[in-house]
């Protein structure tokens, strides 16, 4: 007996020692502790791309907010002015500092606004095709500019262009009534009296119209 137990010490001083670390303590299989300790520089370099990643990520995001914040205050700032020239500064700058922000879509139209308003109607136009451009159609912001850009043509007298950006966005849910009285109305006043009534037909015909909008294109139509 005592030589069976000599025999048994003797073994386990022989035994080579297993190694045995937290990846036996996470009770992984064998294969792949033996493959994470092969791979463990390439896994480490791994890993910390992932992280630098997600901070630099962390850190894009928190900056665009940023942006976006300061942006919204400097727009708010400006159409608060009662100053015109004040305000074109602040929105100029806010274009010069915050130029990939929504708040400077928005100062764009603004400074659109204040060529037409100004009657500087070719300003007001290369503002509003400039942001119209950049929006796509399926935009709610698109049939607005889009609405600017043909009154703007229509009061420089543009008659051409200014028929075709109501005739683009007549096909917008919700503003063919409003576009079909405008070319009626540039119709009328080209002495174009069969395209007028034409038009002034379609604003009855239209659903969805208003009724003040189909009671204008009936005295109108009336009239002619």
């Amino acid at each position: 007996m005592s030589e069976q137990n000599t025999y048994f010490q003797q073994e386990i001083l022989t035994r080579p020692l297993q190694k045995h670390g937290l990846l036996e303590e996470l009770n992984l299989p064998p294969k792949a502790i033996i493959f994470i300790r092969n791979n463990r520089r390439n896994i480490i370099i791994v890993l910390l791309c992932c992280v630098l990643a997600i901070l630099g990520w962390s850190s894009l995001s928190y900056y665009i907010a940023r942006q976006n914040d300061r942006a919204a205050v400097l727009l708010a700032e400006a159409v608060g002015q009662s100053s015109l020239e004040k305000r074109k500064e602040l929105l100029q700058q806010l274009l010069a500092d915050y130029a990939r922000t929504g708040s400077a879509m928005w100062a764009k139209v603004e400074l659109g606004h204040l060529a037409f308003d100004a009657q500087q109607y070719d300003e007001a136009v290369r503002v509003y095709l400039g942001v119209r451009d950049e929006l796509a159609k399926s935009s709610p912001v698109f049939p607005l500019v889009q609405l600017n850009l043909a009154q703007a043509y229509e009061n420089k007298n543009a008659w051409p262009e200014a028929l075709v950006a109501y005739q683009d966005l007549a096909k917008v849910k919700g503003f063919a009534g409003e576009s079909y009285l405008a070319m009626a109305r540039i119709h009328e006043l080209q002495k174009a009296v069969s395209l007028a009534k034409e038009m002034y037909g379609k604003v009855l015909a239209e659903e969805g119209v208003s009724p003040a909008l189909k009671e204008k294109a009936q005295v109108r139509l009336g009239q002619l």
